[in-house]
Formats: C-alpha cells, sequence, structure tokens
C-alpha cells in the first residue's frame, strides 16, 4: 500500500504542479463565500478516483467535489486542499488520501507538491518524503489551528490565547492536511479545528498522526463537518466545551 499510495499521490501532484504553474488559466467558481472550487480541483480528483478504482476496487471514494458514500469501508479525497492559497499562488496546498474502515481512519497520505514534501501510511508504517529525520525538533514551539466560519471567532481567539499563555505560537496554513502532515512529523506540537468542512480534510493526516503514535480525536457531524483534535494539545483545550466532550467520548 505505500507504494501504491506514493505512486497515485505522485501521479495526481504533477498534474496539481502544471495547473499551479498555470494559474492565468484556470477557471474558478465560489461553493460559498469564501469557498472557492477551481478546474484543477475537479480534474485532480477525477485522476485520483480513477486510480483508487484501479488498485482498490472494492473501496467506495467520497470526494470534496463529487461526493460519495461515507459508509463502510472508503477513501476521503481532498484534490486540492487549500485551494484559495493554491490559487493565490502559495505553496501551502496538499493532495490528501485517507483510507476509512468502519468510522476509523486506518491509512492514507498527503502530499504537498509545491513544498516536495509526502507522508503515506499503511497504518502500521510511517514513510516520510521530503522531510528529513534530523530537521525535526525535539520538541515543537509551534501548534497549527485552522480557521472555518463554523467556529466562532471568539472561541477561537481564546485558544490561541491559551496556546500563548503556554509558551506555544499558533499556526494558521490554511490547509488541514498540511497541518496534520506537519504533527505527524513532529513539525507541529499539534492541531485543533471543530467542524473541518469534511472528512477528505482529515482521514488522511489523522491516519498518519494515529501511525506517528501521537494521541487524536475526532467526531463526524450530521452535516460532514468533522471536529479534529491532534497530537499534545488535549491539555490546552480542556475549558473548551466541544473539545472537552470530544477528549471525553472519542480518546484514541
Amino acid at each position: 500500500m505505500l507504494d501504491t499510495l506514493t505512486a497515485l499521490l505522485t501521479e495526481a501532484g504533477t498534474q496539481a504542479l502544471g495547473f499551479f504553474d498555470t494559474l492565468h488559466q484556470r477557471s474558478v467558481e465560489a461553493k460559498a463565500p469564501g469557498d472557492l472550487v477551481s478546474d484543477a480541483d475537479r480534474a485532480v480528483e477525477v485522476t485520483l478516483r480513477r486510480r483508487l478504482a484501479h488498485h482498490f476496487p472494492g473501496d467506495g471514494v467520497l470526494g470534496e467535489e463529487f461526493g460519495g458514500a461515507a459508509t463502510g469501508r472508503f477513501w476521503a479525497v481532498d484534490p486540492i486542499d487549500g485551494t484559495a492559497n493554491f490559487l493565490s499562488g502559495l505553496p501551502f496546498w496538499t493532495i490528501s488520501l485517507g483510507l476509512m474502515d468502519q468510522g476509523q481512519p486506518v491509512a492514507g497520505g498527503i502530499l504537498a507538491p509545491a513544498l516536495g514534501l509526502m507522508a503515506v501510511t499503511d497504518g502500521i508504517t510511517l514513510s516520510e518524503t521530503g522531510l528529513t529525520p534530523t530537521s525535526r525538533a525535539a520538541h515543537p514551539s509551534c501548534i497549527g489551528i485552522g480557521r472555518n466560519p463554523r467556529w466562532p471567532a471568539a472561541e477561537r481567539h481564546a485558544v490561541e490565547a491559551a496556546i500563548e499563555a503556554a509558551g506555544l505560537s499558533p499556526r494558521l496554513f490554511g490547509s488541514c492536511a498540511l497541518s496534520l502532515m506537519l504533527v505527524a512529523t513532529h513539525r507541529l506540537h499539534g492541531y485543533i479545528e471543530p467542524r473541518v468542512g469534511g472528512l477528505w480534510d482529515c482521514a488522511g493526516g489523522l491516519a498518519l498522526c494515529r501511525a506517528a503514535g501521537l494521541p487524536t480525536a475526532m467526531k463526524v457531524h450530521p452535516d460532514g463537518s468533522v471536529d479534529v483534535l491532534a497530537g499534545k494539545v488535549f491539555d490546552l483545550v480542556q475549558h473548551v466545551p466541544w473539545a472537552a466532550a470530544l477528549t471525553a467520548d472519542h480518546p484514541t
């Protein structure tokens, strides 16, 4: 599976970089205020679906752009996580795949093509490309946080204040998948975000964090959004109702 995921992500990454290098040619629409989709997102998801169907014909697919059923064993696919970054010419975007089985992320991979970074896991082994173990910090001083319209700004600011009070620095990259990959590879202390847009944003990253032996917790809401905690963040959000409930009900 590691070789298959690496090859699949590499193929999709090459395609995505071609679109990234020709941003002036992109066709862009707004799915909602501040939520953009481009022809690149859709084309890369088509490629991922085709390759997943070839290599894993018995698995379902849930993609950000073309949907699917979140039941049984399926791949949660985000062709470009961080579309706003992508369309702005910023390198902080990823291609993310996460294998869900009976409600749990069990394998997956994330590629940040413009950064040359990739990590994949079969659920046991975590393999990194472009991330050297010698560049890891023994104690990362930054914590990733998300930002979305479903997370009240006042509560997010309170979480940021708690992070800073602990002597750490909040970082917002605009890509949940990228942040979770950096947690799994010990570049970020952890990651915090309630009501992430969907499993496609976080399934692959949570699988990586679990393979790295890091604590995670997740809760999928009826609308498909997901509460996410990963890494050494649980003590920082004990005062936050959704996080306290998540920690109590869904620890891993």
